[in-house]
């Protein structure tokens, strides 16, 4: 199930994002992206700086959408996800390593991060063991490959042990928000902080 995020009157999208992730340095990683994209277009992985977020490096992921579009390919596998599901995913196809139902809801995914494009923020429960949020950004670069780059946190707590769950099935969940209203969200929040900073910095009128 994918629950989409749209700009309303009250909050804006970038701030409602934000609070979903609750995790300051995958709202590092979401920020970088924003800076990146702020012209509006797609952001060149090229001018991602992974070093940037050393703390979430072992977290990190990229795969990148095949020629044919069929598949993507795992371009980056952080050490932690290498540890948790006990190999590495970097040169295999996402086809491979997932299951076929699996697959299908990841590529579905995946596909509309980089073509819509969107910024997604999924969570799952995985094998009844562990709850995995993932941030999922897209990227291309000087050849128009599209990439999806991206840190997922890893929680072995919040599993309920009694969830009338198949030790081997997940579910999942995904919060999309189109990358237009992200970045036009973030850039007038910038405005209003820009606008108070000049307010308060003008002498106040004389009695």
């Amino acid at each position: 199930m994918i629950r989409f995020l749209r700009p309303t009157s009250e909050t804006e999208p970038v701030e409602r994002l934000r609070a979903e992730i609750a995790d300051p340095q995958m709202e590092g990683l979401l920020d970088s992206w924003l800076r990146l994209a702020a012209d509006g277009t797609l952001p060149d992985k090229a001018k991602f700086d992974p070093l940037e977020h050393s703390g979430l490096l072992p977290r990190m992921w990229i795969y990148e959408l095949t020629d044919d579009r069929q598949d993507f390919v795992g371009r980056l596998c952080g050490e932690e996800i290498r540890h948790v599901w006990g190999q590495t995913t970097k040169g295999l196809p996402l086809s491979q390593i997932s299951s076929p139902d699996r697959f299908r809801t990841s590529y579905r995914r995946w596909l509309y991060c980089v073509t819509a494009p969107a910024v997604l923020l999924g969570s799952s429960t995985e094998q009844a063991q562990f709850v995995v949020k993932r941030l999922s950004l897209p990227f291309t670069d000087h050849l128009g490959r599209l990439y999806v780059l991206g840190a997922s946190r890893y929680d072995f707590r919040q599993v309920d042990p009694y969830a009338g769950r198949h030790p081997y099935r997940h579910s999942q969940a995904a919060l999309a928000v189109r990358a237009s209203d992200l970045t036009g969200s973030a850039h007038r929040g910038s405005q209003a902080a820009s606008n108070a900073r000049t307010w308060a910095a003008q002498p106040s009128p004389s009695a």
